[in-house]
């Protein structure tokens, strides 16, 4: 019996998971208000190790991975809707208030949907390189006949393409768009090779396929969008004065929304500057009344 409870609070010490059907909580820290840590596709919580050993000192954190990511079981169909219907039973079933939900890309995507429910208790969204209505970014004028062309290439790409090629493809993209240290662009080809890829190519296609923006319309969650405007900068040489018109173009009248924009880091901010992510986290936190 003694050995039994001595295992039991090695757990608890370490981080203890909760499964889900679809996705795997694990809590690392036990006191204050819950934020739940949500990836973007394809990835491991561990992408967010930086940013939630800053506030396992001030909250109780929990990381959560998505079924068919970096090695977890995968499910069969409608991914998002069973990761997002997870998401809340898990918030229902320990009865959760005041939460924060932090999410990158994907991550972020799933944190409004989720949060739209409003029975729960939400005290912020943080989402990290998310737009409401991914496929916007592409092209503003998408038409359904387009989208529906490149869902077919995504599920194809994703899907023959061998794995020394689906590697390479990985590694390229994330040393051009997400990332700037190494070993941060090795830890996510590995994570994308472990991962299902039925699973990477429908999720990316029902993120496509979505317009959150009538769901942002009536927010009342106050909500902070972490954008960097790097490529812009490099590529299209536009100053950041433009950036405010382009989130409004991509935002339209959403309420109760703040923009952090930074110049200097790829997609995953948090990874490439994890001390001004936290600052700017923790002052928008900080502003927001204790409960809202």
């Amino acid at each position: 019996m003694k050995k039994f409870a001595f295992i039991i609070f090695a757990l608890f010490l370490s981080g203890y998971a909760i499964a889900q059907n679809a996705v795997r909580f694990t809590q690392i820290s036990t006191k204050g208000n819950p934020i739940i840590f949500l990836p973007h596709i394809g990835c491991s919580s561990e992408m967010w190790k930086d940013i939630a050993a800053h506030f396992q000192k001030t909250n109780a954190v929990y990381l959560a991975d998505f079924a068919g990511f970096n090695g977890e079981t995968p499910i069969k169909a409608d991914f998002t809707e069973n990761y997002v219907n997870d998401v809340r039973q898990f918030i229902k079933k320990n009865n959760l208030k005041h939460i924060v939900l932090v999410g990158q890309n994907y991550g972020g995507f799933i944190a409004v949907k989720t949060a739209s429910d409003k029975s729960l208790k939400f005290k912020a969204i943080i989402a990290s390189d998310f737009y409401p209505n991914l496929s916007m970014v592409l092209s503003p004028n998408i038409t359904s006949e387009q989208l529906e062309q490149m869902k077919a290439g995504i599920r194809k790409g994703t899907l023959e393409m061998e794995a020394e090629a689906f590697a390479a493809t990985q590694k390229q993209t994330a040393e051009m768009m997400n990332f700037t240290k190494k070993e941060d662009v090795a830890r996510f080809v590995q994570w994308q090779a472990k991962s299902d890829r039925n699973t990477l190519a429908e999720t990316l296609c029902e993120q496509f396929g979505t317009d959150l923006r009538p769901v942002l319309k009536d927010n009342k969650i106050p909500m902070l969008v972490f954008t960097t405007w790097f490529f812009a900068k490099t590529y299209k040489n536009m100053p950041i004065s433009e950036a405010d018109k382009k989130l409004k173009e991509m935002y339209g009248e959403t309420p109760n929304l703040t923009h952090a924009i930074t110049e200097d880091a790829r997609d995953f901010m948090a990874n490439d500057q994890p001390e001004w992510f936290i600052t700017e986290l923790d002052k928008f936190l900080k502003n927001l009344k204790v409960g809202k």
